[in-house]
């Protein structure tokens, strides 16, 4: 008799909208003096995309796995948290960190890189590698090996991975969405402008990587942004904004094509870079992992994909968290930070709760 087999997402999904919800507190408490917990701005970055974000990408693409194979991920994921947030000496939390990023990359990369024939979706094998780099890059800044380097390498791959995954998952939905109501949608994955978008995030990711040419990853993230705001444009979101779980899809890739537009910005404008870095991060990011983890739960669990009233407040809050976060760029204020992080532990703990209040199908 084979093995059972399981999805990751039943697991993955909640424990990183919990960690999320919980780790923001944590760092706002930081940096307003009320805990000593001695977290560089680094950590708090680095927490939020190889942390949060892989949790999510993890539950994402594991979708077949053994109960032991399940354990294994789960518990290397949490114990690369547990070491970084008490602060264990390097020699034990580097192993640690490492740990679910590897495993991540031998159970979902690894199979890209085997079965992919075709050119377009061979980019996700080396994308999920990459987050490798990004953590050695991590661990190089936080030993003085390196300076000034992979702490926004992890949060620009995350971007890159919702610029591509996102780029066939959304207008696929929406394309279902659009032909129940008689429109078809002709423009979906737009290879040229994907193409485009790719190969812009790449040279961002090579500059922030190496700290080289600022203007040439600026022009990059440049190429990014346009291409994403292009895409969108063409999948009709005009049409949809009655149905949240397609509506909110749309939403978290506007936030991405602007957050790419403002990177290139700090780099080309001298913008302030915290306002791309955290419109990719909490806009981006946020709304589409909450939308996504929500969605694809209801799928893999057959249920109707109608969002509940619940998952709509929460993309709400996430959005909201953005734009306050984003403000408090330009307007600096406390209350602003604090505002910006209740509305995103809210819509953290409301995505947690969606997720865990899912029937699971076999149990039907």
């Amino acid at each position: 008799m084979p093995a059972p087999v399981t999805s990751a997402h039943r697991l993955m999904y909640p424990a990183a909208s919990l960690f999320a919800a919980l780790a923001v507190p944590l760092w706002l408490a930081q940096i307003g003096g009320l805990l000593p917990l001695g977290w560089s701005p680094a950590i708090h970055a680095h927490e939020m995309t190889l942390g949060y974000a892989l949790a999510v990408v993890g539950g994402f693409l594991m979708t077949r796995l053994s109960r032991p194979m399940l354990a294994a991920a789960f518990l290397s994921w949490l114990a690369g948290r547990l070491a970084l947030l008490a602060g264990l000496p390097a020699a034990l939390a580097l192993p640690l960190a490492f740990a679910y990023p590897v495993l991540l990359f031998i159970v979902a990369g690894l199979p890209f890189l085997r079965t992919s024939r075709s050119g377009h979706n061979a980019v996700f094998g080396p994308l999920i590698g990459a987050f490798l780099l990004a953590e050695a890059l991590f661990w190089a800044s936080q030993l003085g090996l390196v300076q000034g380097v992979g702490q926004p390498v992890g949060l620009l791959l995350i971007a890159t991975l919702l610029l591509t995954m996102g780029g066939r998952v959304i207008p696929a939905a929406t394309a279902g969405a659009l032909r129940r109501q008689g429109i078809t949608l002709t423009q979906r994955v737009q290879p040229r402008l994907e193409a485009m978008g790719i190969a812009g995030a790449a040279l961002c990711l090579l500059s922030a990587a190496t700290g080289l040419l600022p203007l040439l990853g600026g022009a990059g993230a440049a190429l990014a942004g346009t291409s994403a705001l292009l895409r969108l444009a063409r999948w009709k979101p005009h049409r949809l904004l009655r149905q949240p779980e397609i509506a909110s899809l749309h939403l978290g890739y506007l936030c991405l094509g602007a957050g790419w537009l403002l990177v290139a910005g700090a780099a080309l404008f001298e913008l302030p870079p915290a306002a791309g870095w955290h419109l990719l991060g909490i806009g981006a990011l946020g709304i589409l992992a909450s939308a996504m983890t929500i969605r694809t739960t209801l799928q893999r669990e057959a249920e109707p994909e109608r969002f509940p009233p619940a998952a709509t407040v929460a993309v709400a809050l996430m959005a909201s968290a953005a734009a306050l976060r984003v403000a408090a760029v330009w307007i600096p204020s406390m209350p602003l930070l604090t505002a910006a992080a209740t509305a995103w532990t809210l819509g953290q703990l409301l995505t947690a709760a969606v997720l865990l209040t899912r029937p699971r199908r076999q149990r039907r």
